[in-house]
């Protein structure tokens, strides 16, 4: 499953959108031109252009790593793909990434509700599942809307881990590792491991708004 197509869960349906247009979320900023930003990029040869979720508009600077990114997500000769980022807003008013944290070249986009209202999204195929962290604790799709209170775990290298302490166990894992979702090839910053009923499943994810890193908004 990708977060970026449509889900059949009846809480998830509504946030579907047609194309990338539309507004869901502010770009945040703080004194020292620290942002996280999503919207339609536009990438041509001659450079790219962020059109962000809330309006604005940012000539950005591309690095090889990040034409190399678009390359694998977008279909050949497609030159606009959604991304969610985080960069430095220049002088110039130029916007330099440093961290892409999601890119897809089709889907809800802009529309992604849960970004505004989650620490972490995660989100595996075959089958299809989509894990939230939040303030309220874990939910996931097939477990139905119950919140579940977790005990979160940092490990060295960046990885953390959340368990659920009630209900039936679930176990989720992050690691600060590239991932694409094999359905969509739409790309995400972290590798998901849930495990969950006797079973291990792969899956990638990525920090919502309310993660502890984020920029102040």
């Amino acid at each position: 499953m990708s977060f970026f197509r449509a889900l059949r869960s009846p809480w998830i349906a509504a946030l579907m959108l047609a194309g990338l247009s539309g507004c869901a979320w502010l770009p945040q900023s703080d004194t020292t031109g620290a942002l996280r930003a999503s919207g339609t990029l536009y990438l041509t040869a001659e450079g790219g252009r962020l059109e962000t979720c809330e309006g604005a508009v940012y000539p950005v600077r591309v690095d090889a790593s990040m034409r190399s990114l678009f390359d694998q997500v977008a279909a050949p000769n497609q030159t606009l793909a959604f991304v969610d980022l985080r960069g430095d807003l220049l002088a110039d008013n130029t916007l330099r990434p440093h961290t892409v944290l999601r890119m897809g070249a089709r889907g809800n986009g802009c529309a992604d509700a849960l970004a505004r209202q989650s620490q972490w999204i995660a989100v595996g195929e075959r089958p299809e599942w989509l894990l939230r962290i939040a303030e309220r604790g874990l939910q996931m799709t097939t477990l139905g809307d119950t919140w579940q209170p977790v005990v979160t775990e940092q490990l060295p290298e960046g990885a953390r881990g959340f368990r659920s302490l009630e209900g039936e166990p679930v176990e989720l894992w992050l690691y600060p590792q590239p991932c694409f979702t094999v359905l969509d090839g739409h790309y995400y910053s972290h590798r998901a491991q849930l495990l969950t009923a006797g079973q291990s499943y792969a899956g990638c994810a990525y920090p919502g708004l309310l993660a502890a890193d984020q920029p102040p908004r």
